[in-house]
C-alpha cells in the first residue's frame, strides 16, 4: 500500500507528480494517487501549476481542490473517472 501525499488516502499505487511541471524545469515530485494526479491536470494548465500551485500546501489551499479533497477522502481505493473542468485555468 502507498500513501497519496495530496489526499492522504492509502492506495495500492501512486505516481510521481512534478510539483513544477517537467516542461517548466521542475524536478521535485510528490507521490499522488491516480485520481488526484488526473484531477490536477484536468483542472489546471502547466502554466498555473508552475506559477501558482507548485507545492502541496498551495494545492490543498486552492478552493476547488479543497472541495475535491473533502469528497475524495471518503472514497475507497478504486478507479475514479475525472471529467475535464469547464473552468480549467
Amino acid at each position: 500500500m502507498s500513501h497519496c501525499e495530496l489526499c492522504g488516502r492509502q492506495v495500492r499505487q501512486t505516481s510521481r507528480h512534478h510539483l513544477i511541471p517537467k516542461s517548466k524545469g521542475g524536478v521535485v515530485t510528490a507521490n499522488l494517487c491516480s485520481a488526484c494526479h488526473t484531477t490536477l491536470h484536468k483542472f489546471f494548465s502547466n502554466q498555473v501549476l508552475a506559477k501558482e500551485l507548485h507545492s502541496l500546501e498551495a494545492l490543498q489551499n486552492e478552493p476547488e481542490i479543497a472541495r475535491y479533497l473533502v469528497w475524495i477522502r471518503k472514497q475507497p481505493d478504486r478507479l475514479i473517472q475525472v471529467r475535464e473542468n469547464r473552468k480549467r485555468r
